[in-house]
């Protein structure tokens, strides 16, 4: 039976409270020995919100020994953070995205070639949901897929969902599409609802991905979609011989269309965690399998790929309707 799993925490946002939650709900399993927080201030107010033991010592943090530390920091500061981690000796697995730009990117994969130890918590693929629909697509049952419409997560997020379910490795890739506004009521937000009837506008992004063997994703988000209560999110794969959309598969069977709906529970509800949370806690296992093993939960160059995509697909709105194309990265010399 494996150890309790024991990480530290930096960062004290939204997303490291994600962290302490699996700890709560499964303090069997999960440990997390402390929280670093820029201030003392912020110390306080986090110990009395979570309970976790906080401090803004990176000494203290060191000294109580996890067995890594999860980076849980400002999107701008993931790489440094996390660079600087390593460099004191820890493994480290860093929220999402490794880092914003190509340089960083390309030094987290030097990091882990010269021994580095880094993982990224790209959790999106381990949605029981979307495990279940990847499964069925790997197991062949609509055929070799081709297509797939997503509209259920951002950026990085959203181009890892349509890379595992295409199937697409490190093939290049163009992107094209164009940034669109359009007002909405907010109904809800990471806080709970919202009622007080206010209507805002909220981006919405349309984009073509187009890889070199010709399998395309269709992307298409608004940010407002993640806690909307009249905003839903959904996908479609399309393949030779069926396709998979919202769980429901068309397809064809021994010469005759059958149908069928895909089966997934979360295995970890009877914890109280959801769906993120369930899929986070299986990236805290896989990354203490990987500190043990070697072997990865969801490899570097993966979300380093991810993270690239990602901000190719930011260079496209930038420029509406012109193409740009992707370039093989050093991560994906070797595949």
């Amino acid at each position: 039976m494996m150890s309790k799993i024991r990480y530290a925490i930096v960062g004290s946002g939204w997303r490291s409270e994600f962290y302490v939650r699996i700890a709560k709900a499964m303090p069997e399993q999960f440990e997390a020995a402390a929280m670093l927080c820029r201030t003392p201030e912020k110390a306080k107010l986090m110990h009395e919100r979570t309970g976790v033991y906080t401090t803004v010592s990176e000494a203290e943090c060191a000294s109580l020994k996890p067995d890594f530390v999860v980076v849980a920091v400002n999107k701008a500061d993931i790489f440094k953070v996390t660079r600087n981690w390593i460099n004191k000796g820890f493994p480290v697995l860093c929220e999402t995205p490794a880092a914003l730009n190509l340089e960083d990117l390309e030094d987290a994969w030097q990091l882990q070639c010269y021994g580095a130890r880094i993982q990224v918590a790209e959790q999106y693929h381990l949605f029981p949901q979307y495990e279940a629909a990847i499964k069925a697509v790997k197991e062949g049952l609509i055929g070799e897929p081709w297509a797939v419409d997503l509209s259920a997560a951002h950026g990085y997020h959203g181009v890892s969902l349509i890379r595992r379910m295409l199937g697409i490795g490190f093939e290049n890739a163009s992107f094209i599409g164009k940034r669109f506004s359009f007002p909405v009521l907010e109904t809800a937000g990471r806080c709970g609802a919202i009622e007080d009837g206010e209507i805002s506008n909220k981006d919405r992004i349309r984009l073509d991905i187009e890889f070199e063997s010709g399998k395309t994703g269709f992307y298409d988000f608004s940010s407002v979609q993640y806690h909307s209560l009249i905003r839903s999110t959904g996908y479609r794969i399309q393949g030779t011989t069926g396709e998979i959309k919202d769980g429901h598969a068309v397809f064809m069977e021994n010469g005759v269309p059958a149908a069928k709906t895909l089966t997934w529970e979360n295995p970890l509800a009877n914890f109280g965690l959801s769906e993120d949370e369930t899929a986070i806690a299986r990236m805290l296992l896989g990354m203490k399998s990987y500190v043990d093993t070697g072997m990865e939960i969801y490899p570097l160059r993966e979300a380093l790929q991810d993270a690239y995509f990602s901000i190719l697909m930011d260079r496209a709105l930038l420029h509406p309707y012109e193409l740009i194309h992707s370039e093989t990265q050093m991560w994906g010399w070797q595949t």
